[in-house]
Order: C-alpha cells, then sequence, then structure tokens
C-alpha cells in the first residue's frame, strides 16, 4: 500500500445564493474569518461543484478577480473558493462536476414515496434534521455543523435507503438515485485527474449533501489521505 499519497480535504458547504444577508459587513468579516481557518489546509488545487464544461468560463472570472475586475457574486464557489486560491496564487481552480439528466426527478420519487410507501417514507425522512443558518450563527459555526460526521453519516444511509423505494421491476427510488451516483462518482473520478503529485493537496468545496458519499469513495479507493473539515474549522 502507497504511503505517500496526495490529500483532499471535501469541505460540505451550502448554497450561499439564498441568503442575501451575506452581502452584509458583519457576514464578510464571518467570510473571511471561515478563510482563515481552511488556508490552513494549504491546497495546492481547489476544486469546486461546477459542471467541467464550465471550467473555462470558470477561470475568466478568476483572473478578472486577480486583477481586481470582479466583484464576487454571492455564490461559495467565488466568496469561498476564489478567496482561498488568491491567498495561495494558484493560477486557476477546477470545476468538477456533471449534472446529465435523471429518470425521475427527486421531487417526483418522493411524491411516489409519500402516497404509496408511507411507513417507509416516515422510516427514512422522520427525525432527520437539517442545520439551518440563522441570525445568531456565524458562518463559521454553520460550516461546522454541515461538516459534523454524525449528521453527515444519517444524511448518508437516507441516500442508501432511497434504493428501497418502490418494488421488484419498478425500482422507483433507483430512478433517481442512479443518476446521484452516478453525478458522485464523477466527481470523484474528475479530482483523481487533478493528482499530479503525491504532494498534492486538493480542496473539494462542495454541497454537504454530496460530503459523505465523496469521501466514502476517496476513503475506499485507498489513494488518498482523507483530511477531516473539522480539523481545520476549529
Amino acid at each position: 500500500m502507497k504511503e505517500n499519497k496526495p490529500s483532499v480535504l471535501v469541505l460540505g458547504t451550502f448554497h450561499m445564493s439564498e441568503y442575501e444577508e451575506l452581502h452584509s459587513h458583519k457576514r464578510q468579516e464571518e467570510m473571511e474569518e471561515l478563510i482563515n481557518q481552511v488556508v490552513k489546509f494549504k491546497p495546492t488545487k481547489i476544486a469546486v461543484e461546477m459542471v467541467a464544461d464550465m471550467n473555462d468560463s470558470l477561470n475568466i472570472k478568476y483572473k478578472q478577480y486577480r486583477f481586481g475586475n470582479y466583484n464576487l457574486e454571492m455564490n461559495e464557489i467565488y466568496q469561498v473558493g476564489f478567496r482561498i486560491a488568491t491567498r495561495f496564487a494558484h493560477e486557476q481552480l477546477y470545476a468538477v462536476d456533471w449534472m446529465g439528466k435523471a429518470d425521475l426527478s427527486y421531487v417526483e420519487m418522493e411524491k411516489w414515496l409519500n402516497e404509496n410507501q408511507p411507513e417507509l417514507y416516515k422510516e427514512i425522512f422522520e427525525g432527520l434534521y437539517f442545520p439551518e443558518f440563522t441570525t445568531n450563527k456565524s458562518v463559521l459555526d454553520y460550516y461546522r455543523e454541515l461538516n459534523e460526521p454524525t449528521w453527515l453519516n444519517q444524511l448518508h444511509k437516507v441516500y442508501l435507503n432511497m434504493s428501497r423505494i418502490g418494488d421488484f421491476d419498478n425500482y422507483i427510488g433507483m430512478e433517481w438515485l442512479s443518476w446521484w451516483y452516478k453525478r458522485n462518482l464523477i466527481i470523484y473520478s474528475n479530482l483523481t485527474r487533478l493528482v499530479s503529485s503525491e504532494d498534492d493537496r486538493i480542496l473539494l468545496i462542495v454541497g454537504s449533501s454530496h460530503s459523505s458519499i465523496i469521501t466514502k469513495f476517496l476513503e475506499e479507493s485507498e489513494a488518498f489521505k482523507i483530511e477531516n473539515p473539522l480539523d481545520y474549522l476549529f
């Protein structure tokens, strides 16, 4: 087994475009507080949740930002990714996501489950807690919650149990779940393409719902050293 492996830090995030208040001076100071923690990882490359086909346009914006010609949009890719990348004078960031099209949407799958398997619906979703971003919670505090292993494992269990939705020859859950797994496997696959040295330290900034499954792919490949995000958030 290889002893020296490239390191990966999967940083679970929330989608900032939904929170207009993040433009405030107070929240922007909190954003810098988060950045000051994450930079301790010292990434050599930064990967983000944007479809790979958008890589060129992503880096056009990044180049504009480095030269002071772009005001950061309210998106974690720019607010977090661009700021960290400039701290280390990175030449570029890497778009690693894929979307494609699912055979069944998540909303359609959940509706079918609620109408046809209410007991399973209750079993899967009852008691599931989603951390919320509140006025008395800092950006850093929220990131700590979104990267807490116990919660991430509960979320992963929900996705896995979606495979039980439906019946023999009627795999309703799998019609959406196969797309979800394919998407995350492609993200993992694209991450592996970024490695050029065993000294690489790759930071992946991705929605926290992806964190556990991608981390498991990385762990089970035994090709990477996996860093705990909480080690850099406290």
